[in-house]
């Protein structure tokens, strides 16, 4: 049952303090969500204030854990383009992004 609670209140969130624009600020979102932000500094060479702080910039009016979590998944769908899709039911990557982000629950 890793990231997940065993009850109904959903998944189990971590906050972190990050400076955006300059400004302390906390941030909750799924250990999932900051280990993949972590990975796209990393890839990138960035910080993650800094990566906070150019997201923060673009998002508007947007909240900005949301506008994070978007980015996260264009960052990566931009990342796989289309390879590794199955013509013949679901793909590899379905499964694997599953089992990663949802485990089953036992």
């Amino acid at each position: 049952m890793a990231g997940r609670q065993g009850n109904k209140e959903g998944p189990v969130l971590v906050c972190r303090n990050v400076k955006v624009s300059g400004r302390r600020t906390s941030l909750r979102m799924e250990p999932y969500i900051w280990d993949s932000l972590k990975e796209i500094c990393e890839r990138e060479g960035l910080t993650l204030n800094d990566i906070c702080t150019q997201i923060d910039q673009r998002r508007g009016e947007a909240n900005l854990t949301a506008s994070i979590r978007v980015f996260i998944v264009s960052y990566f769908r931009n990342a796989i383009g289309s390879r590794g899709f199955s013509e013949d039911g679901p793909s590899s990557i379905l499964r694997k992004a599953m089992d990663d982000a949802i485990p089953p629950f036992d």
